[in-house]
C-alpha cells in the first residue's frame, strides 16, 4: 500500500493536475492543509484525500512530519501540489513496493523554467518504506535522507522521475517566492550554521538579487569541504561570475576552474568559464568550454546523464549564448557549429527572427515597414545575442529604432540601455543618448564600461560638470580593481580643469 503524502496551502492552479497524475498509483491520499482559502480542499475531496489540518509555525518539517504520522501505508511518496509524475514512472513506483524494505529511492525531479529557458535536473528522495521514526529535518528546505541514513536505510536511484512548475514564474514572483521563506532559513541558521543553510541563504539572496549577501553566504557555505560537490560547484560559479563582472578576470578564473575541479560537467559553469577566458583571450578554452556545455547539456536533456543538481539550459537559448560568445571570439569554426544547431531548432522560433538574424548579420538594409515585425520577434531570450549582432550593423537609425520598439519590454536590461545610449551618440542625439546611459547605470553600477560610456555622452551634451561626480562613484564603486582605478586616473589626467 503505497501513500501519497502532502502538505498545502492555496494550491488550486497546481492540485488537480498533480493527484491526476497519481490516481492510478498511490492507496492512500494524506493532504496536510495549512490555511487554504481557494479551493484547494474542493479539489482534494474530488480525489478521497484524507485532509488534516495543520496551525502554520513556520516549520516546513513539523508539518511534513504531522502527514507522515496520518499515513498508513508501507510506503511513502512526497509531493507538493505544483509536482506530477511523469505517466512512464507508475510502473517502476509500483515495482518498487511490492515488497517493504528498509529502502528509499532517489528520484529525477526536472523543474520547468519557461521564463529564464533554464530548467533544472536533480535528484531527491521522494519514496521510502514507511517507519514510524523517519523524520524530515530543517524548517525549511526540509530533508529526509539523514533520518533515513540514521534508521539504516538504503537510499538508492530509481528511474522515477516527477515534472515540477513551482518555480515556472517570472523573476517578480520567484523573488515574492524566496521572500516568504527568507526568515525562516535565517532563524534556522540562526539555530544550525551548517554549510547546507548557509548554501540555501545563498541561493535564496540570489533570487532577490542581493548579491552582497548571497556572496557571503556561498563564501561562509565553501568554508565546509564536506559540503557536497555539486553544491560547492555552484557556489563558486557564483562568485566566479560576481568577480567577472567587476572585473577582476583572475580571481573569476580561479574561482571557475574551483566550479568545475568540483562537477566538470555543469553547462553553466561551463558557459561562464568561455566567458571569463573570452575576457582573458584564451581562445582555445573559449571553443573548448562552449562546445561541451552544449554536448552536456544535450545528454543531460536526453536523460544520458543524471546528476545530483544541475541547471540546465533550453537548447536554443544555448544556441543564442554560442552565437554570441563565437561572434564576441571572431571565431568562424565555433559559430558555424552553433548557427547549424540553431538552424536545426529554429522551426520552434520562427522564421521573422532567422530573416532578422540574417540581416544583422550580412548588413542587409532593414526596410522602416518591417520594424515593428521584427522587434515582435525580439523576447528576453535572443535579445542579448541581437545586441552583439549590433556591433557590426552599419546602420545606426536602424538599430536605435529596434532599441526604441523594445525598450518597453526590457525596462530592467542595463545592456539595452546602454546600446541604446551609444547608437544615440552616434547619430548625435546627446540629451537622449545621456538619458539611456543613466538609466543603464541605475539598474548596474558592476560594469564600469557603463561609467565611462557616461562621462562620453556628458563630454558631448556639454554637461562636464557632471563628469567629476561619475568619476568618484566609480572610483568608490571599483575600490579593489587597478585596471579600473587606473583608467579613472588617466581620464582625470586628461580632463585636469574638472579636478583642480
Amino acid at each position: 500500500m503505497i501513500t501519497l503524502s502532502m502538505i498545502v496551502k492555496n494550491e488550486e492552479k497546481h492540485l488537480a493536475k498533480c493527484l491526476e497524475s497519481v490516481k492510478n498509483v498511490v492507496d492512500e491520499i494524506v493532504l496536510v492543509d495549512t490555511g487554504s482559502t481557494d479551493k484547494t480542499l474542493e479539489i482534494a475531496e474530488r480525489y478521497s484525500a484524507k485532509i488534516f489540518h495543520f496551525k502554520w509555525i513556520d516549520d516546513f518539517a513539523a508539518a511534513r512530519n504531522f502527514a507522515l504520522s496520518h499515513a498508513s501505508g508501507d510506503w511513502i511518496l512526497y509531493l507538493d501540489a505544483d509536482e506530477c509524475i511523469t505517466e512512464k514512472s507508475a510502473p517502476e513506483i509500483k515495482r518498487l513496493t511490492k515488497q517493504k524494505k528498509r529502502e528509499a529511492y532517489k528520484c529525477t525531479v526536472r523543474s520547468v523554467d519557461d521564463f529564464n529557458h533554464r530548467p533544472s535536473v536533480m535528484t531527491y528522495t521522494r519514496l521510502f518504506a514507511n517507519e514510524k521514526n523517519i523524520r524530515f529535518e530543517g524548517k525549511v528546505h526540509e530533508q529526509i535522507e539523514e533520518s533515513l541514513r540514521k534508521n539504516n536505510f538504503a537510499i538508492k536511484n530509481s528511474t522515477i522521475e516527477i515534472d515540477h512548475y513551482g518555480y515556472n514564474l517570472s523573476k517578480d514572483e520567484l523573488k515574492i517566492k524566496a521572500g516568504r521563506n527568507l526568515l525562516i532559513l535565517l532563524n534556522q541558521y540562526e539555530e544550525n550554521k551548517s554549510s547546507y543553510y548557509a548554501f540555501q541563504l545563498g541561493q535564496t539572496y540570489t533570487i532577490l538579487n542581493e548579491k552582497e549577501n548571497a556572496v557571503s553566504y556561498f563564501t561562509s557555505a565553501l568554508k565546509d569541504a564536506s559540503l557536497p560537490k555539486e553544491y560547492q560547484s555552484l557556489a563558486y560559479r557564483y562568485l566566479a561570475i560576481e568577480a567577472a563582472e567587476k572585473q577582476n578576470y583572475k580571481s573569476a578564473s580561479e574561482l571557475i576552474e574551483k566550479s568545475l575541479r568540483c562537477d566538470g560537467d555543469q553547462p553553466l559553469a561551463l558557459f561562464a568559464a568561455a566567458n571569463i577566458r573570452l575576457k582573458l583571450g584564451d581562445a582555445a578554452s573559449v571553443d573548448k568550454y562552449s562546445r561541451k556545455a552544449f554536448e552536456v547539456n544535450r545528454k543531460y536533456l536526453l536523460g544520458e546523464k543524471k546528476s545530483n543538481q544541475n541547471i540546465l539550459i533550453d537548447e536554443l537559448q544555448l544556441c543564442y549564448y554560442g552565437l554570441e560568445i563565437a561572434l564576441l571570439s571572431n571565431n568562424k569554426e565555433l559559430f558555424n557549429f552553433f548557427y547549424k544547431e540553431y538552424l536545426s531548432l529554429n522551426k520552434k522560433s520562427g522564421s521573422g527572427e532567422l530573416e532578422l538574424f540574417e540581416k544583422l548579420l550580412n548588413n542587409i538594409p532593414i526596410a522602416e515597414n518591417l520594424l515593428n515585425g521584427y522587434a515582435n520577434v525580439i523576447t528576453s531570450a535572443n535579445i542579448e545575442l541581437i545586441l552583439t549582432f549590433f556591433n557590426s550593423y552599419s546602420d545606426a537609425s536602424v538599430k536605435a529604432k529596434l532599441l526604441l520598439l523594445v525598450k518597453e519590454k526590457f525596462p530592467s536590461n542595463a545592456a539595452l540601455f546602454v546600446k541604446l545610449g551609444m547608437v544615440l551618440i552616434e547619430l548625435q542625439k546627446f540629451p537622449e543618448a545621456v538619458e539611456a546611459i543613466e538609466h543603464s547605470l541605475n539598474l548596474n553600477k558592476e560594469d564600469p564600461a557603463t561609467f565611462f560610456y557616461l562621462v562620453s555622452a556628458y563630454l558631448m551634451n556639454n554637461q562636464a560638470n557632471k563628469i567629476p561626480q561619475v568619476v568618484l562613484a566609480a572610483e568608490t564603486q571599483f575600490a579593489h580593481n587597478e585596471q579600473v582605478l587606473l583608467r579613472l586616473q588617466l581620464l582625470k589626467e586628461k580632463l585636469p580643469q574638472l579636478f583642480s
